[in-house]
């Protein structure tokens, strides 16, 4: 799957406030369908990695299926948004979701533990490029999904201009 960087994008380093590989990532926020732990939620959880990545695991479970004993694909979507959104953590800035694309490789089954892999290609000002793969049952297992993204960062006041809390 391509993602069509500009050539003026870079790659950036992390931020100096970035937590070490291997930190696991408390919620962004508790009501958060990805990683909150929310009755019916998907309840990621992302580990920080090496060169601007996060590692992501999702457990599919009965509710998420679409296809009978198939994880729906809207459901693989949120975990790629999710996993890519946890980037953040290395640009230390906030940033939504403009574009998402995913291609889907083969059915992801209820039960199974997906394992994504999220990295920042590049970034030009307020515009961050990212890439992902979901593998079937462990870190090199099959591949079932591949996802590209731009994110854009936006100011902390975005939330609450937006958004509403309940």
């Amino acid at each position: 799957m391509t993602l069509s960087v500009p050539g003026s994008a870079v790659r950036p380093a992390s931020h100096p406030d970035t937590p070490p590989p291997g930190t696991v990532l408390p919620a962004h926020y508790e009501g958060c369908f990805g990683c909150g732990d929310l009755e019916g939620g998907m309840r990621l959880r992302s580990t920080v990695g090496d060169d601007l990545a996060v590692t992501t695991t999702f457990v599919v479970q009965r509710h998420h299926q679409g296809a009978p004993g198939i994880a729906h694909g809207g459901v693989v979507a949120a975990a790629f948004d999710e996993a890519l959104g946890a980037l953040a953590v290395h640009h230390r800035e906030p940033a939504v979701t403009a574009s998402l694309q995913t291609q889907f490789r083969r059915p992801v089954p209820v039960g199974v533990t997906l394992y994504l892999v999220a990295r920042i290609v590049g970034r030009e000002g307020r515009k961050v490029w990212c890439t992902g793969e979901a593998r079937l049952g462990a870190p090199d297992g099959p591949l079932a999904a591949e996802a590209t993204a731009l994110f854009l960062v936006v100011p902390a006041t975005h939330f609450a201009e937006h958004g509403t809390l309940e």
